[in-house]
């Protein structure tokens, strides 16, 4: 196969096919990079073709990183071609079948990374319209992206809306059977069947034939679910036959935080799916020629693997870590200790009761619970609580890395930490990037700390690095003062 769509994309390999087309490797001849090019097999007109092309490009105008982007759509041979991002990845179907069920933890977290995309496009007036396992894709670099936005239109436009058997039956909304007017309820349908597959194994109407399947999709309740733990009455409810009976986005947002959280019921950290998770031996996951460890626990998540070599995009390192920090005061004994000061004038609304806002002389802004103390020393400002048991440290050093996962894989492969065990390690979705890590290592031999880094990029030329410790018997008593510090946490004054 050597055939060259748009005078400069050359299609190199097959790598996969559906109900609506099929996916090639390709080269961009012009700008020299690999692309996928999805080949719209269903017939289609020159018309249907300008339309498919004006609602592409209205889904690649859409910019959030879980959601694929689609650079070009070309018409040719009576086919329109999608020109798109290609991701080294599996998808979450694939995961299924050969790794089997997710916890219910994973994929609630999970689930809050694909309705952060589906959200977006939504808010964009863009519906999907297929989502499902198969175009949910677990990216090498730890992103979760919602592909395939081919059956995608844009607002309620229902006339010549495509055949909703050309997506999946299985994960298809009833209303999208008849003719009821569809909207973002069946997207969130779609994506409560396909929770429902990732924690059971299976689609909640699976039948022995297709026109069983849909006719239980009509007619029948879900199969009961019986792996979905605290999940299962939210994939209940999103699975509701009635579009008007199902909770809205923000509801769904809400309830699968409250799953992702896991058995203790602390509010989750806003990591997606790399987050708390009880030290365990991990089961390995291959994805495309990397390694990502999935931990099988109940706070389970995605990690990937370090690099083995350092990347020359990480610059203006912070020094490594040393063994230094006493157990009976994680900031450190300076003379510098003061109370925080809480600033009176434009202070956010909604802050934890018994916090206070501050705008630290060193250019950030964040909140500390009433009592906290500032220290620093060099380039990290450390606030912690009076007892000194737990510190929230803040290093102004400027990274610049367009990588935050390699940079802190990178900072693991420097070592330093006697008695270091990661617990994870992922990306953040955040607007301009960010990862985070988690580990602990032992200072002596009676100490246990328990870290969490996280890497928030601010601008395209500077990042902040965050740091939280206590003792690791301190961790989850104290997970809600952690949640809060890192979300409420702002760059600017």
């Amino acid at each position: 196969m050597n055939e060259l769509i748009g005078g400069r994309y050359r299609l190199l390999e097959l790598v996969g096919s559906g109900g609506m087309g099929r996916v090639w490797r390709a080269q961009d001849e012009l700008l020299q990079r690999v692309v996928a090019v999805k080949e719209i097999t269903v017939p289609s007109t020159a018309l249907e073709a300008s339309q498919t092309m004006r609602e592409a490009r209205a889904a690649a105008r859409l910019d959030h990183p879980g959601v694929i982007t689609v650079f070009d759509v070309v018409w040719q041979q009576e086919r329109s071609w999608l020109v798109m991002e290609f991701i080294e990845g599996r998808s979450l179907q694939e995961v299924v079948q050969t790794d089997g069920p997710l916890s219910p933890v994973q994929a609630a977290r999970l689930g809050l990374r694909v309705l952060s995309a589906l959200r977006s496009a939504h808010a964009a007036g863009v519906l999907h319209r297929d989502v499902k396992p198969g175009n949910i894709l677990l990216a090498a670099d730890g992103r979760i992206v919602l592909t395939d936005f081919g059956l995608a239109i844009i607002g309620d436009r229902e006339n010549g809306a495509p055949d909703p058997l050309l997506g999946s039956p299985h994960y298809v909304a009833p209303e999208r059977l008849s003719s009821q007017e569809t909207g973002t309820p069946a997207d969130l349908y779609s994506l409560g069947a396909t929770l429902y597959t990732a924690v059971e194994g299976r689609p909640p109407f699976l039948r022995d034939d297709v026109e069983s399947s849909l006719h239980a999709l009509r007619h029948e309740d879900p199969d009961p679910p019986r792996q979905a733990g605290p999940l299962a009455p939210l994939l209940l409810d999103l699975l509701d036959k009635n579009p008007d009976r199902r909770p809205d986005g923000a509801q769904t947002t809400t309830r699968l935080e409250a799953a992702s959280a896991g058995a203790n019921g602390f509010a989750p950290i806003a990591r997606g799916i790399a987050s708390v998770a009880p030290r365990r031996r991990p089961r390995t996951l291959l994805v495309a020629g990397l390694s990502l460890a999935l931990l099988v626990t109940g706070g389970g998540a995605y990690a990937a693997r370090s690099y083995q070599a350092r990347p020359a995009a990480v610059e203006a390192s912070a020094p490594a870590t040393k063994p230094t920090i006493p157990a009976d005061d994680l900031c450190g004994v300076g003379a510098d200790r003061q109370p925080v000061t809480a600033a009176t004038t434009r202070v956010p609304a909604g802050l934890p009761k018994g916090w206070i806002w501050s705008r630290d002389p060193a250019g950030f802004a964040l909140a500390v619970p009433s009592g906290w103390q500032r220290s620093a020393a060099g380039n990290e400002v450390c606030f912690g609580d009076p007892a000194g048991k737990r510190a929230f440290k803040v290093n102004q050093s400027p990274v610049r890395t367009q990588q935050p996962l390699a940079y802190w894989q990178a900072r693991e492969k420097d070592g330093g930490l006697p008695g270091y065990q990661r617990i994870s390690m992922g990306v953040l979705l955040l607007k301009r990037g960010g990862a985070d890590w988690e580990y602990t290592w032992r200072p002596d031999s009676d100490t246990t700390l328990h870290e969490r880094r996280v890497l928030v990029a601010t601008s395209s030329d500077r990042s902040y690095l965050l740091r939280w410790t206590t003792t690791d018997a301190d961790w989850v008593r104290a997970l809600p003062v952690q949640k809060q510090l890192v979300d409420l946490f702002a760059s600017a004054r």
